[in-house]
């Protein structure tokens, strides 16, 4: 579907062809959508977006509705505690899963907010169940795709040193992007350092230190939208430690 904006500035969406139009199918695809056994995915898929950097898909206590997939760009998602304070979770890439967490209370505990301009697939979930009685596949896909986001979780976990949360960061978002079939050679960062310092529980200073570090040692090298990477077997030595956890 495609998203225009209500008065109420809540998204609002439109019918769009299946996935069979959709230009960015190969992502997906990468992702095991074009399984025949996980096809009824597909055909209940809605476009959301495109929406800009900073606009949220869905913010803390609203209903859980829907299951999400980022279609083009990237978005993270947000806890705040009672304070007001964030943390960034997660950041997702194209053809990853979203708001799996808020599926036993229906109700969504963080946010999800865009980084630059992202596009969304949206799977109903009433429609989702209906999938799920006649493809027994896709509840096993959605827990797969639980169980990787736990996964990428740990990485910020644990007693690890600045250089080995911020080599394992590097390096596993360069995994998931060859996973997808998405050049792997060069990450596309479109969140701030502050944001990739929140994650890792780093402050902003130290990610720019890294990021020199790095350079300096020949393992990256940056421009203004993202990072190069020149020497992965360094910077999976050096994050080794949590990528083994």
């Amino acid at each position: 579907m495609l998203q225009t904006t209500r008065q109420d500035g809540a998204p609002r969406m439109q019918p769009s062809p299946s996935c069979a139009g959709c230009g960015h199918a190969a992502v997906c695809q990468a992702s095991g959508y074009d399984r025949a056994e996980l096809s009824g995915l597909r055909h209940i898929a809605e476009r959301v977006g495109p929406m800009r950097t900073g606009e949220y898909l869905y913010r803390p206590m609203s209903p859980f509705r829907a299951l999400y997939a980022v279609q083009i760009g990237m978005a993270k998602t947000v806890a705040v505690d009672v304070a007001g304070r964030e943390q960034v979770l997660a950041f997702h890439l194209p053809g990853e899963m979203i708001g799996l967490d808020a599926m036993e209370r229906e109700v969504h505990d963080n946010a999800v907010v865009a980084l630059g301009k992202t596009q969304f697939c949206r799977f109903p979930y009433s429609a989702v169940r209906h999938v799920a009685t006649q493809q027994p596949e896709v509840p096993w896909h959605l827990v797969q795709s639980a169980s990787q986001r736990i996964s990428r979780l740990q990485l910020t976990s644990g007693n690890y040193m600045a250089e080995e949360r911020f080599a394992a960061f590097l390096v596993d978002m360069r995994d998931r992007r060859a996973v997808l079939g998405l050049p792997s050679d060069y990450l596309p960062l479109p969140m701030s350092r502050a944001d990739i310092g929140n994650h890792l529980r780093l402050t902003t200073e130290t990610i720019s230190r890294l990021l020199g570090r790095f350079r300096e040692r020949g393992w990256v090298r940056a421009d203004r939208t993202g990072l190069h990477i020149l020497d992965l077997p360094a910077l999976r030595e050096q994050g080794l430690s949590l990528l083994l956890h």
